[in-house]
């Protein structure tokens, strides 16, 4: 009987979980772990350490969507997906892909949970949002695809999610179980369309936590327990034969329902093999042997997914060099190279939103900011002090106007900064009500004034009175710097909205 613990891939939580615990872990016989957080050095020397201790080469996981510096202190930070789907060229897919995954394989990490194939279909959607290429499925699965060879040519495998697609529902699985009002028909006309388009090109495919009411089993089990799903959609047919692994099975759409066990089991036999991010890892690794003497659908199941784990771990080379990269690959890490690179990507996300006569009039240098007095404010910030937009507001600065924070009574160009966009376990994706309330009474005040998104495209849906707008779909720093070039018309404005916006008569998806 294979090691079935090394199907558990317990998650590690840098500055919270204990290493020697992880150890123990090890020990036990688990195949990888997913990784969260961190920082360049420490990242790095966990899995070294991890590997020594291994019998089997380990396979270390994390969820770097955009860029490991999203989660690792020191890495390059790059645009969400949403904003290199505006650029409209599927190459800068495939450079940030690049980009990652060489920053990944110097840490140790050889699985990359992306690319996202989700649908922006829901502007109500929690979790998606700026995380996927954007609404048209085509477009998702071009950008998808350039995403994958970027993974591939640098050695680290990839991982296409949520199956069957997350986009339509409006509940956060983190949190709660999301219900998809979807038949089967219609799911493979449209949500799994990326993932039958990839189905050939990808490592390994994530399950969606759902609950699919008109899809057999899935009205009863989530959709990554179901046979009909898994099995049935996913596996014969779109006749998907590679590697398969649940979200995290500490998501309270499965730990509020189900054991570890329990839940486990259910997966296996439906057709996954990875079992992610347990509430329990030691727990399980203990009990799943002795759970599967008793169930021989199971244990036929199981053994199927070690042997798609084991050549996984072997297309990724990890019996080869046991995932150790040399460490002067670390120096590749938040490189100027990858850093210019970050910076030529936002520049190319940067899209106009609700182009009007006065937008259309702006001079192509020299533009609507510039030696301007700028009132800059946040809907969720107090002041200064609480701004996420610092590095737009220095950047603005630097180009020649005078930024202050807006205050009762004084005058000049209004530019609002909205910073909305997914967060796990947050439940929402727009601003509240107040914070919508003191956005419109900031905007509708001056005759000029700008509402600009780091995040989130359809708040210009949300938030009435802004008089031009622009999205850089991303928060990070160099997506800030790209936005301040533009409103200071240093920076060209080429990328086009690639999911619908009632306030943009322009949008072409």
């Amino acid at each position: 009987m294979p090691v079935l613990e090394q199907l558990i891939f317990p998650g590690f939580k840098f500055g919270v979980d204990d290493p020697e615990g992880a150890e123990r872990l090890v020990e036990m016989g688990v195949g990888g772990f997913c990784l969260y957080g961190g920082k360049i050095g420490e990242v790095a020397a966990f899995t070294r350490r991890m590997q020594t201790r291994a019998r089997v080469p380990l396979l270390f996981s994390a969820d770097y969507e955009d860029g490991i510096g999203v989660q690792v202190e020191g890495g390059t930070v790059l645009p969400s997906n949403m904003g290199i789907g505006a650029a409209g060229d599927a190459r800068w897919a495939e450079r940030k892909a690049r980009v990652t995954a060489r920053e990944a394989r110097a840490l140790g990490v050889r699985w990359i949970f992306a690319p996202v194939l989700d649908l922006a279909t829901q502007p109500a959607n929690p979790i998606v949002n700026v995380r996927s290429f954007g609404s048209d499925p085509r477009r998702v699965s071009d950008f998808g695809r350039a995403y994958l060879k970027g993974l591939s040519g640098a050695g680290v495998l990839s991982c296409v999610k949520h199956f069957p697609g997350h986009g339509e529902t409006r509940t956060d699985s983190h949190l709660l179980l999301p219900v998809l009002k979807r038949t089967r028909e219609q799911l493979l006309r449209a949500e799994c369309l990326p993932f039958r388009d990839l189905s050939r090109s990808a490592d390994s495919v994530m399950l969606a936590h759902l609950k699919i009411p008109g899809i057999g089993d899935a009205a009863r089990h989530p959709a990554s327990l179901s046979k009909t799903v898994v099995g049935g959609i996913l596996r014969s047919s779109l006749r998907y034969s590679s590697l398969v692994v649940t979200d995290a099975l500490s998501m309270r759409a499965i730990a509020g329902r189900y054991d570890d066990e329990e839940a486990a089991l259910l997966a296996w036999k439906a057709g996954a093999d990875v079992i992610l991010v347990p509430a329990d890892a030691p727990r399980l690794a203990s009990a799943v042997a002795a759970r599967l003497e008793a169930d021989s659908t199971a244990q036929t199941a199981a053994r199927a997914a070690w042997r798609r784990l084991l050549r996984a771990k072997k297309a990724c080379g990890l019996f080869e060099d046991r995932g150790l990269a040399p460490e002067a690959e670390l120096d590749s890490v938040g490189c100027a190279a990858h850093r210019e690179e970050a910076e030529q990507m936002a520049q190319a996300c940067l899209t106009r939103v609700g182009l009007g006569r006065a937008a259309e009039a702006a001079p192509a240098s020299g533009g609507p900011l510039a030696r301007r007095e700028v009132l800059y404010a946040e809907p969720d910030a107090d002041g200064p002090g609480e701004w996420r937009g610092k590095a737009f507001v220095e950047e603005l600065g630097k180009l020649g106007a005078t930024v202050r924070p807006w205050t009762e009574g004084s005058t000049g160009t209004v530019v609002v900064g909205s910073f909305v966009h997914p967060r796990a376990y947050s439940g929402r994706i727009s601003h509240s009500c107040d914070e919508k309330r003191r956005a419109e009474r900031l905007l509708r005040r001056p005759a000029d004034s700008w509402l600009v998104s780091f995040g989130s495209p359809f708040v210009f849906d949300q938030i009435r009175g802004w008089k031009r707008g622009l999205c850089a779909f991303s928060d990070g720093e160099a997506s800030q710097r790209a936005a301040a070039r533009a409103c200071m018309g240093r920076a060209e404005v080429s990328g086009r909205m690639p999911v619908p916006l009632k306030a943009d008569e322009r949008t072409r998806v």
